[in-house]
C-alpha cells in the first residue's frame, strides 16, 4: 500500500506545480511526473482535510459554495444520468468552482445521495417513498418484460420512474414472491408453485400429441398454464418421471428409464426370431417390429450376457 505524504506538504508540492484548473491536474498525473507519494484522487486520500481543486491547485480560491439548493439545481440542470457521468464531468473542467466536487462533504446535513443530487431520483433508496406492492407490480406486468434480466436492463435505461425501485425483492420483502410473479410472466415463483399430479399432467401433454421437450417448454412458454411445469423431469423426478417419451407418448423412453423383460425371456424372444447374426440384429431393430421391453443393445442391459 503506498504512503503519501500528508495533506499540508502535499498541498504546497501541488500549488507550486502552478496548475490552473482541475483538468490540468487530470493531465499531469497522467504524464509520468507525479511523484509517487502525491496520490492521483486527493479527494479520497485527505477525505478529513479536503476542500476542493481550487484549494489544493492554489489557483486563488478557497471559495464560497453556492447554497445547496442553488448548487443542486444546477447539477440537475446537466441531466447526467449517474455518479460516474457526474465525475466526468467534473474532471472535464467546465463545473464552476462555486459547485463543489464533493458534495455530501460539503453540504453534509442537506445532501441525500446522489440520486437526488443529479436529480435522477427524488430522494436516496432509504429514504425514499415506493407504490404499494400491488401497484408496481401492475406497472412492471405492463412493460412486458420475460425475465429478471430483462427487469435490470430496464432499470438501467433510466426510463423507470422514481417511486418503483430497482431492488424490488428488498423493498418488498413480504410480498414478492419471485420475478414470475412481479412480471406476470407466471402466477407464482417456481418453488411456491403446486403443480398437477404427475399422472395428470403427462395426460395433459400426451394429449397435445408433442413431439420433444422442446415443443413441450414452447407450448408452456407461450401459453404460461400456472400448474404445469416447463421443466416435468425435475419438477416429477421422483413422482414417477420416466422419461420425455413416456411423458409425451412419443414411444421414445431413455434407455434408463425403460423397464425390459428378464434376460432369460428377452433371450428365448429373440431366439425364435431365427437372426444368424448381429448384422440381421441391428436390421431387425431398425425396422421398428423390435418390442419396447426387448433392449437394442442387450450387451449393455443384462449384466448376464453372453457373447456366444
Amino acid at each position: 500500500m503506498k504512503k503519501f505524504r500528508d495533506f499540508e506538504s502535499a498541498r504546497e508540492f501541488v500549488r507550486k506545480l502552478g496548475l490552473k484548473k482541475q483538468q490540468d491536474w487530470v493531465d499531469y498525473r497522467k504524464s509520468g511526473n507525479k511523484p509517487d507519494n502525491i496520490p492521483s484522487n486527493p479527494n479520497r486520500t485527505y477525505k478529513n482535510e479536503w476542500i476542493d481543486f481550487g484549494d489544493w491547485l492554489g489557483n486563488g480560491t478557497t471559495r464560497n459554495f453556492r447554497s445547496f439548493k442553488e448548487a443542486r439545481e444546477f447539477t440537475r440542470a446537466l441531466n447526467l444520468k449517474n455518479y460516474k457521468e457526474w465525475d466526468e464531468y467534473c474532471k472535464s473542467g467546465n463545473k464552476p468552482y462555486d459547485i463543489p466536487y464533493t458534495p455530501r462533504q460539503t453540504y453534509k446535513n442537506e445532501f441525500k445521495g446522489n440520486g437526488d443530487w443529479l436529480g435522477t431520483e427524488t430522494v436516496a433508496n432509504k429514504n425514499k417513498s415506493y407504490r404499494p406492492f400491488v401497484d408496481a407490480r401492475e406497472f412492471a406486468i405492463s412493460l412486458g418484460l420475460k425475465n429478471a434480466k430483462e427487469w435490470r436492463e430496464y432499470c438501467k435505461s433510466g426510463n423507470k420512474p422514481y417511486d418503483i425501485p430497482s431492488a424490488i425483492w428488498k423493498i418488498y420483502k413480504n410480498e414478492f414472491k419471485g420475478f414470475g410473479d412481479f412480471l406476470g410472466t407466471e402466477t407464482v415463483a417456481a418453488q411456491n408453485k403446486v403443480y398437477r399430479p404427475f399422472k395428470e399432467a403427462r395426460a395433459f401433454a400426451q394429449s397435445l400429441n408433442l413431439k420433444n421437450n422442446v415443443e413441450w417448454q414452447q407450448f408452456i412458454r407461450n401459453n404460461k398454464p400456472s400448474d404445469l411445469s416447463v421443466r416435468p423431469n425435475t419438477t416429477y423426478k421422483n413422482k414417477g418421471w420416466r422419461g420425455w417419451g413416456d411423458f409425451l407418448n412419443t414411444g421414445n423412453i431413455a434407455a434408463k428409464d425403460q423397464v425390459y423383460r428378464p434376460y432369460a425371456e428377452a433371450k428365448e424372444f429373440v431366439r425364435k426370431l431365427k437372426l444368424k447374426n448381429t448384422t440381421e440384429w441391428i436390421t431387425y431393430v431398425q425396422s421398428g417390429n423390435k418390442p419396447d421391453d426387448i433392449p437394442a443393445a442387450p450387451w449393455i442391459i443384462y449384466n448376464k450376457w453372453k457373447k456366444k
